[in-house]
This record gives structure tokens, C-alpha cells and sequence, in this order.
């Protein structure tokens, strides 16, 4: 990775896993370039960003940060074994590649930029590639595992019967939105959602504009990718924030006694809130820290994407209580 990104920044060159003190300040300013170009103007979120140096800073520091969310996403259900994969908008293949890595079979690579594409077949051969046009049509043929990662479609694809899709955005307030806004969409359509979400219902986050649902995922970088992160102040190297949803043409196996936590309130004066949610809704989870007891030790712990059992809450004004005597388990 990190060789194929200095060819691409004109980098001199140096150990396998280090950036030198010579190539560290251009890639720093390569990726906060693109950064501010993807997160904060958004003006760069297009596939023909993805080209020379904005492409080198891609594979430093989005790529490393993408194959973690897709493991992470690909943990949460059960995924199909050996699946025939398609990774639509897959720049340089960092959601196929994790999930070929995660689950074998064989994947295709789709996206406009020949570059990226370039890229994602120099780092794993065994994907396939094809350069198109989401607009224009999409690769023919049938997958059980679809990717639409930093890519939202709402266009219709060939799956096989027991095809799951993968959608997985930014943990921004827009993007998290409007994923949310599409699995209500495909619901409508005959999809069934399996992951985060243990409802099938609408989206109770888009009761209100100021909500959305997000999840993380905790992970030991590379070193350069440690370095970047010292020297362009972005932090993201513990701690991975990203939205996504699983969804299948097969209805989930209930689960009315579990909840989800899709969120973590700022931390608060002798108490701690969690947002939490299932096919009751999305609702707050309150533990005074008073009221902390062996019995909900748990809940200390909570982050979110956990899966946890809330049993003996009393629903209140401000959401569930969680008192000395509620017992909180993680599953």
C-alpha cells in the first residue's frame, strides 16, 4: 500500500511501513487536502477526484480506513461464504478486498475511474475489473454480496435470491441522512433490513433532523497512518465512526428482547446516556451514576453498534432508567 501510494505522491521512498521525515510533510498536505475536499467542501466526493495525488493520499488514508468498516459491518451479521461479489463505486478496492479477505469467493471491482481501478487490482489480484458509469448501466450478471460503500445508488441491480447489500457512509449528519433515507426506501421495495437495525419499520431516526444512526469500530493502524494522523491533527487512528445498514430479500429471525446502540450523548454531569433503538423505537438509555450496581456494570461499557439486553428498566420522561436493580448484558 504504502508503495504504491509514494509512486503516486512522487515520494522518495523509505521502510516498508514509515514514512520518512522527507515525505511525511507532503503527504500530510496531500491528505488534508483531500480531506477538506471530501468531509468538509464535499466538492472532491467524485469519482474523478480519484487521480495522481489525491489517489496516493486515498490509499494512506481512506483505504486502510474503508477495509476496517466493511470487516467491522461484515461482523455483525451472518454474511454469505464464498460469495460472488460486486463493490460498486469501488475506487481502489478496499471494501471488495476486505471482504474477499473476510469471506473468500470472487469479486468485481465497478467504477468510473480507470486509475482507481489500476490501484485495486495492483493490490489484490484476484479482483476483477470493470470501469462504467453508475449512471449509464450497471455490470451484468448475478451477486449475492453487493458493495455501495461512500456510494449511495438508487438503482436497481440483478441479485441472486439470497443477495445481501452493503451500504456504508460517512458518519456525517448528510450522508448518514440519506443512507437512512434509502434502507427506508428498499424496504419499501421488498428488502428486509439485518443490520444494525432490528426493526423493519421507518427509520425512527428521521423523526427528527437533527438524528441519524452511527456505529465504530476500533483498530491499530499502521504506523504511517499514525504519523498522518500526528501531523494533519485528523484523528482517526484508534477509533473508526461510520453509518451503515445490511439489508437482505429475506426477513431477519426476530429479536424483541434485544436493543441496538446507535448513539453516545456527551458526557454528562452524574449521570450517562445512551441512544438506543429497536422495533420499539429509538430512545435513551439513562444510568445515574448513583445507581451504578453490579447488575448493570454493563452498561458502563456500551458503544456504539453493541447488541445489549436492557432488563428491569422503568421507561421514564427522558427515555428508559437504568437502575441498581436493571440487568444490562452485552451480546
Amino acid at each position: 500500500m504504502l508503495s504504491r501510494a509514494r509512486r503516486l505522491l512522487s515520494l522518495p521512498g523509505g521502510p516498508e511501513n514509515e514514512l520518512t521525515k522527507s515525505e511525511l510533510a507532503k503527504a500530510a498536505r496531500a491528505v488534508a487536502a483531500l480531506h477538506e475536499g471530501l468531509i468538509n467542501e464535499r466538492v472532491a466526493a467524485h469519482s474523478g477526484t480519484y487521480e495522481g495525488a489525491a489517489l496516493g493520499a486515498y490509499l494512506l488514508w481512506w483505504w486502510p480506513q474503508s477495509y476496517q468498516k466493511v470487516r467491522a459491518i461484515l461482523q455483525m451479521f451472518e454474511p454469505p461464504r464464498t460469495p460472488r461479489i460486486l463493490d460498486l463505486g469501488a475506487g481502489p478496492g478496499p471494501a471488495a478486498i476486505a471482504a474477499l479477505d473476510a469471506l473468500g469467493g470472487e469479486a468485481l471491482a465497478f467504477d468510473a475511474s480507470e486509475a482507481a481501478l489500476t490501484e485495486a487490482h495492483a493490490l489484490d489480484p484476484r479482483l476483477r475489473i470493470e470501469k462504467g458509469d453508475l449512471s449509464k448501466g450497471l455490470p451484468k450478471g448475478e451477486f449475492d454480496l453487493v458493495l455501495a460503500a461512500n456510494v449511495l445508488s438508487e438503482q436497481r441491480i440483478h441479485f441472486a435470491p439470497s443477495g445481501t447489500l452493503i451500504l456504508l457512509e460517512p458518519a456525517l449528519r448528510e450522508t448518514g441522512r440519506a443512507l437512512l433515507t434509502t434502507r427506508d426506501w428498499l424496504l419499501q421495495e421488498g428488502w428486509y433490513a439485518h443490520a444494525p437495525c432490528l426493526t423493519q419499520k421507518p427509520c425512527p431516526a428521521l423523526a427528527s433532523p437533527k438524528d441519524w444512526c452511527t456505529l465504530e469500530a476500533h483498530w491499530t493502524p499502521p504506523k504511517y497512518f499514525r504519523q498522518l494522523a500526528d501531523a494533519t491533527g485528523l484523528r482517526a487512528d484508534e477509533l473508526l465512526s461510520f453509518a451503515a445498514v445490511v439489508l437482505t430479500r429475506s426477513p431477519p429471525a426476530a429479536r424483541p428482547d434485544l436493543w441496538r446502540v446507535v448513539g453516545l450523548a456527551p458526557p454528562e454531569k452524574g449521570k450517562r446516556r445512551v441512544w438506543v433503538c429497536s422495533d420499539e423505537g429509538r430512545v435513551a438509555a439513562v444510568r445515574l451514576d448513583r445507581d451504578a450496581s453490579e447488575a448493570n456494570a454493563p452498561f458502563a461499557e456500551l458503544r456504539r453498534g453493541d447488541l445489549v439486553q436492557l432488563g428491569k428498566t422503568e421507561a421514564r420522561g427522558d427515555g428508559l432508567r437504568v437502575g441498581p436493580d436493571a440487568k444490562i448484558e452485552r451480546r
